[in-house]
């Protein structure tokens, strides 16, 4: 069985390093979407960046460029920028050697380091690039040198919930009225998810056939409820592992019954009844991850306390 302090660092390893790409993704999107467009209110448009961050009570001051790239890319301290949130998912690798691959460490490590510590936003873009690339060889490690056991099954549960949660928050931003399809094509970029739309649909951008994609499409690997039902099987796995599945009652352990509640809600409902309030729907769906987030602490992680 596994210590609870290694599986505890797997699942934020897999957080980490998808909160990194997820934000370099992002931010890439976002301020070259700014920059491009004198028309913008730039301090409105940063404050907006700083928004699907959970950022709140910026000064006027930090509205600018330069100080997103300061506090979200290359701030070390800060475990929700792009080079903090890599160097904790360094740290966290680094009490988990024992389980990861040399790969999987060595590529870490490499791009840990490797991460700018400063960034202009003449040269943001190549900082974005990095940052993404390196990421995706660190996923493709993981996938072709570990093991599908205990350990990646932790990793993959904090990469999925990451990805749904930073889904949710880009989501949560994004202006319903506004149908544009410049509008509709910026929100998809920034879930990288422009393309695999385009392959899907064949067709013109429709902004509510956009929301509906990235919220309910089964096979594209960024949507909601893909990824929480991949979240589902590998909370099965783990608890058969554990020889938990169901308690004497017939009911699933706790992460389980918050993920399938969460995936049923989506799936079994019509887009306009989500829509209907959707910045409180996008809010209750980062909040699930928080809570199985804490299911997981108390089942796996933390199960004394």
């Amino acid at each position: 069985m596994m210590l609870s302090r290694i599986a505890d660092a797997m699942f934020w390893i897999g957080r980490y390093v998808e909160r990194a790409d997820q934000t370099a993704r992002i931010l890439d999107v976002k301020l070259e979407s700014i920059t491009e467009d004198a028309s913008h209110d730039l301090h409105g448009a940063c404050r907006a960046v700083y928004d699907i961050f959970g950022v709140e009570d910026v000064p006027q001051s930090d509205c600018t460029i330069q100080h997103v790239l300061d506090r979200l890319v290359t701030d070390r301290t800060n475990p929700s920028s792009v080079a903090g949130a890599l160097q904790t998912a360094r740290e966290n690798a680094r009490g988990a050697r024992e389980v990861l691959s040399t790969e999987v460490w060595e590529s870490l490590n490499t791009t840990t380091l490797g991460m700018p510590r400063g960034v202009r936003p003449s040269r943001m873009h190549s900082s974005f690039q990095f940052a993404k690339d390196r990421c995706a060889v660190v996923n493709g490690l993981v996938d072709s040198s570990m093991t599908r056991d205990e350990a990646w099954l932790f990793l993959r549960i904090g990469q999925l919930l990451e990805r749904v949660d930073m889904l949710a928050r880009n989501l949560q931003s994004h202006d319903l009225e506004d149908s544009a399809d410049a509008a509709t094509v910026l929100l998809l970029r920034s879930c990288s998810a422009h393309e695999a739309y385009i392959r899907t649909y064949r067709g013109r951008v429709g902004a509510a056939r956009a929301i509906e994609f990235l919220l309910l499409d089964s096979v594209f690997p960024r949507s909601a409820v893909h990824c929480l039902a991949e979240i589902d099987v590998a909370l099965e796995s783990l608890a058969k592992l554990h020889g938990s599945s169901f308690d004497r009652l017939g009911t699933a352990e706790p992460g389980r019954r918050i993920v399938g509640r969460a995936l049923a809600s989506l799936r079994y409902r019509a887009l306009d009844d989500i829509v209907e309030d959707f910045e409180v729907e996008m809010e209750q769906l980062q909040m699930v991850t928080g809570a199985v987030t804490r299911a997981l602490g108390a089942t796996y992680f933390h199960p004394a306390a």
